[in-house]
C-alpha cells in the first residue's frame, strides 16, 4: 500500500518518533543534549522554532513552528544525523527508528495551549516526575537556551490545569479527517463518538480495547480505528486478560484482604498491585507478574515500595538475586538495618 503524502505547509506540527522495538534513543545525558544541539543547528538551516518538547529515553514529542513548507526534510535530517551519531557512538548497525515519523499538522490555534500540556505532561504520566517541569528534558525545564526555542506558549499556558476533557480533545483532534483547500486546512470528519468514549484514553488502551470487544466491535474495527495490527491488538487483549486473571487468582487467595471485597481489576491501581504480589504472592505468581508487566516496571515499583522495608528482607534479597539479576552482598541487610540504605541499587553490581 502507497504510503499517506504528508502535508508540507508552513505552520505548526506535532511531531513523534520513537525507536525501532521500543530500544532506547537516549543512553545518557550528553544523548539528549546531543539531539537538542542537532535540532537548534538544523532550526537555523531550515528557518522554523521549537515551542515545546519532550525527549523520553525511547521517544520524543516535538512542537515544531515552520516558516516554510519543509518538515519532510526537517524531520530527514534530524532524525538521519542523531541516527549516524548514536550508531557510531555505541558501535550499533541498522535502524535506530521504528519506521517513518508522525507528524500531525495543528490547525487549530485553540489545540495548541492544550498541545502543550499534553507533550510536558508525558514524564508525570510515565512516572518519572511529580509535576510538570520537573523532568529536565521537557521545555519547561527551562534549563536550556538554544536559539530554536521559543518559549512564547510555555510562558502563556498554565501547565497544571491538564485535564480529562484535554485528553479527549487531544484524541479527537488526532483522529479528525482534514482537507486542504485554497492553501487552509480544513477538518472534513469527526471521529464517531461512540468509538471515542472507548479509546481516548491511550493509559488504559489494553482495557478500552477489550471493553470495545465486549460491547460488540470486532478486532479488524479496533485495528483500523488505532492503525495497530489485528495481532497486535490480540495482544494487547491477552495481556489485559492475564492480567485481570492473576488478580482474580490471587483475590481469591486473600492477598487484596485490606481493599474492598468488591474489587475489580479494571478500577485497582496498578502499582498497588505489583507490590502487593511482590509482598505476599508465590514464586510463580512473581514469574507471571514479570512476565505480563515487564522487569523494568516491576523492579521500578519494588525498588520505591518495597526494597527498603526491613520487615521483608528475605523477600527482598530474593528478589533482588533472582529476579532483577542483582548480586546483592551480606552488608545489604547491615546497611538495612541500621538505615543507612538509601537505594538497594547502590549495592547491586
Amino acid at each position: 500500500m502507497a504510503r499517506t503524502p504528508r502535508l508540507n505547509l508552513a505552520g505548526f506540527y506535532h511531531i513523534i518518533n520513537a525507536g525501532i522495538k521500543k530500544r532506547d534513543i537516549f543512553l545518557e545525558d550528553s544523548d539528549f543534549i546531543q539531539f537538542l544541539s542537532i535540532i537548534d543547528e538544523y532550526a537555523k538551516l531550515y528557518s522554523f522554532e521549537i515551542y515545546s518538547f519532550c525527549l523520553m529515553k525511547n521517544y520524543y514529542h516535538l512542537l515544531m513552528k515552520t516558516n516554510k513548507g519543509n518538515i519532510s526534510t526537517i524531520m530527514k535530517q534530524i532524525n538521519m544525523k542523531y541516527a549516524i551519531y548514536f550508531n557510531k557512538k555505541y558501535k550499533m548497525a541498522g535502524s535506530l527508528w521504528q519506521g517513518r515519523f508522525k507528524s500531525r499538522y495543528v490547525w487549530d490555534s485553540s489545540y495548541l495551549e492544550i498541545l502543550v500540556k499534553y507533550i510536558e505532561y508525558n514524564p508525570v504520566k510515565a512516572g518519572i516526575a511529580l509535576d510538570i517541569g520537573g523532568y529536565k528534558y521537557s521545555m519547561n525545564s527551562k534549563r536550556f537556551e538554544f536559539e530554536m526555542l521559543n518559549y512564547e506558549l510555555i510562558n502563556r499556558v498554565n501547565l497544571n490545569e491538564f485535564t480529562y476533557e484535554d485528553l479527549k480533545k487531544i484524541d479527537d483532534f488526532f483522529n479528525s479527517k482534514i482537507a486542504i483547500k485554497d492553501n487552509k486546512v480544513e477538518k472534513i470528519e469527526k471521529v464517531d463518538k461512540k468509538q471515542l468514549n472507548y479509546f481516548f484514553d491511550n493509559f488504559e488502551r489494553k482495557k478500552a480495547i477489550c471493553e470495545a470487544i465486549k460491547n460488540g466491535y470486532s478486532q479488524d474495527e479496533i485495528s483500523k480505528y488505532l492503525d495497530l495490527s489485528i495481532s497486535a491488538i490480540s495482544k494487547l487483549k491477552n495481556n489485559y486478560l492475564s492480567k485481570e486473571s492473576l488478580f482474580n487468582k490471587l483475590k481469591d487467595k486473600g492477598i487484596f484482604w485490606s481493599f474492598d471485597k468488591n474489587a475489580k481489576y479494571d478500577n485497582f491501581n496498578e502499582n498497588v498491585f505489583i507490590e502487593y504480589v511482590l509482598r505476599y504472592g508465590d514464586f510463580d505468581d512473581i514469574k507471571k507478574l514479570i512476565k505480563l508487566f515487564g522487569k523494568r516496571n516491576v523492579k521500578k515499583v519494588w525498588m520505591k515500595t518495597l526494597a527498603l522495608d526491613k520487615r521483608f528482607i528475605k523477600i527482598n534479597l530474593m528478589l533482588a538475586r533472582v529476579f532483577f539479576d542483582m548480586n546483592v552482598e551480606a552488608n545489604y541487610f547491615k546497611e538495612l538495618k541500621n538505615g543507612r540504605l538509601k537505594k538497594l541499587k547502590m549495592l547491586a553490581t
